[in-house]
């Protein structure tokens, strides 16, 4: 079975010096730099800081290059396995009726052969017969995501933007989705980019992960970001890259964890292995692995401030297993690339029971935490090993969620005003009425026709908002979204999409809203013609409750069915 350049490369990569010459080049380097140090006879501590970092950077380095050579030898491992197999079945089939695909040729001392010939016929002896001993293999990859197995190219891209780039610095990985609202990819890359100085730029890479499975989006989104960075694509500091559409599970197979919703549950695991994709790629690629987000800004100069405050932490704090460069959630989480192979298998053991921040949290605390240790003991032993920056390199700035529907609560004055509702021109109506109390200008009326946002006070059960259309129309499709910026809580809780067919005085419910407040959905053309759609209130709410959006789209807008 074919790997591809994705999870195979994290469980196997390229180099060909051996560890020995690597360790051997190094300690020699430290000496000079040591010899070079006491020569000087200078005196002051900045120097003697200075040195201390070069010899951690260098020791970084050699860690990667290790992890690359120790991955190596697995391929050849693996390699030298399938020819000693492939010998053996010649040999069993030239002497045998049985044929021995999987058995490797073994030495056995003479003092085991003998102490067999007592145990002869034994199942005891036949363990240790090398026409008998299996190979033992561990595609882990394959054994926690078995779904991998359906198609012997899940693991290779569908869509790959190359840049050519090898051991860089830093390799920054931005996975992105169709988002529900606003892109905030091209913003973010313009901050990336501009941020870089000429230097950074030769020695970065930045990994656009597109974790969509239609290929004419991904195409799009690649066009999008060489139109727009031309130099940087040309350069190879900018690629792209996408999976194949049966990398992914099915979803409406998992397990629901945590007591979320499916649509969440959902979300977070696409989201884990996004995120475990893309660190499988990067780490063959440089030194370092910095994990960011479609939707932030960063501080100019970031890339020198995390080179010098990398360096540092590396002398004082030589066992951190990431250093946070943001606070908030996945953000500027900046990894040893010779460490991430440990991440991605831990994740891949728990992507279907929390999200990728969490996963963080609990790879922290399995990793220096007993069972012992009170919840404080355990906080201190985590911040040991994932030392903070002084401040946020990076801010996060999306609004809207890569979930569907999820409203951030962060806004960043780079963005000027948040738009509060979304105007749409909607169907014509034989009337309109909602016996939830109209606050003010904000009337349902106005609302749908696009000039502000419907605000109601606390709807209670049996309340209802329903739209009576001109003529019976068939729906295509629908979306009413509830609250806003300035008011997240206001949405409606417990409360259905109902239509009513046409000739008929009974509802038929066809949706409803969702834990962010939203309902959405598509009708087959054959489903109506449709009289009216409603909204129907379940149980009383404590919230007020806001329409910030209200979309009908019919199969043909300018003919009405009769």
């Amino acid at each position: 079975m074919t790997h591809g350049p994705t999870f195979s490369r994290a469980f196997g990569s390229l180099t060909s010096s051996p560890r020995k010459r690597f360790t051997t080049f190094f300690v020699m380097l430290s000496v000079i730099f040591f010899i070079i140090f006491m020569s000087s006879g200078d005196p002051f501590l900045p120097r003697e800081d200075k040195m201390q970092q070069s010899i951690a950077e260098m020791q970084t380095h050699l860690q990667f290059l290790d992890s690359l050579y120790r991955a190596r030898q697995e391929d050849l491992i693996t390699l030298q396995n399938k020819i000693l197999a492939s010998r053996c079945f010649n040999e069993s089939h030239r002497h045998q009726p049985t044929s021995y695909s999987d058995t490797v040729t073994v030495t056995i001392a003479p003092e085991i052969l003998t102490s067999l010939k007592n145990l002869s016929g034994t199942k005891a002896a036949q363990g240790v017969q090398p026409k008998n001993l299996q190979l033992f293999r561990t595609p882990f990859v394959f054994q926690l995501l078995p779904h991998l197995m359906n198609d012997p190219n899940s693991l290779r891209p569908s869509y790959h933007m190359k840049s050519g780039r090898v051991f860089v610095d830093v390799v920054i990985g931005i996975p992105t989705v169709k988002r529900d609202k606003e892109s905030y990819l091209l913003i973010t890359l313009t901050h990336l980019v501009n941020g870089l100085t000429e230097d950074d730029v030769n020695t970065t890479l930045i990994v656009v992960f597109v974790g969509e499975t239609d290929l004419e989006y991904v195409v799009s989104i690649a066009r999008q970001i060489e139109t727009a960075f031309p130099k940087q694509v040309e350069n190879g500091l900018i690629e792209v890259l996408s999976p194949s559409s049966s990398y992914y599970p099915d979803f409406d197979t998992l397990e629901k964890t945590l007591g979320d919703s499916m649509k969440r549950v959902k979300w977070r695991t696409k989201q884990n292995l996004d995120a475990i994709y893309l660190m499988s790629y990067a780490q063959t690629k440089g030194t370092f692995y910095l994990m960011l987000e479609d939707d932030v800004i960063a501080k100019n100069n970031y890339m020198q401030e995390i080179k010098q405050f990398t360096a540092a932490t590396t002398v004082s704090t030589p066992n951190w297993f990431f250093i946070e460069y943001c606070q908030v959630g996945g953000i500027g989480k900046l990894f040893r690339s010779s460490d991430l192979i440990h991440f991605v298998t831990y994740v891949q053991l728990f992507y279907n029971n929390m999200p990728i921040d969490w996963l963080l949290e609990s790879y922290l605390a399995d990793r220096v935490c007993s069972i012992d240790k009170t919840s404080k003991a355990c906080g201190k032993s985590k911040i040991t090993i994932r030392p903070k920056y002084k401040t946020s390199l990076f801010q996060h700035i999306g609004l809207y969620s890569s979930l569907k529907g999820k409203i951030q609560k962060v806004k960043d004055a780079h963005f000027g005003s948040v738009p509060t509702f979304y105007p749409h021109t909607n169907p014509p109506l034989e009337n309109i009425k909602t016996n939830i109390v109209e606050q003010g200008d904000h009337t349902l009326k106005r609302a749908y026709e696009g000039q502000t946002y419907f605000w109601g006070i606390k709807p209670k059960k049996d309340d209802m908002i329903e739209f009576r259309f001109e003529k019976p129309m068939a729906i295509k499709s629908y979306i009413f979204r509830s609250s806003n910026v300035d008011h997240v809580n206001d949405k409606f809780y417990d409360t259905v999409v109902e239509v009513l067919p046409s000739g008929t005085n009974n509802y038929t419910v066809i949706g409803s809203f969702d834990e962010f407040g939203l309902a959405d959905g598509e009708l087959k053309k054959d489903a109506g013609p449709f009289s009216a759609i409603r909204l129907s209130v379940q149980s009383d709410s404590f919230y007020w409750v806001i329409l910030s959006e209200i979309e009908i789209v019919t199969y043909d807008d300018h003919e009405n069915i009769r």
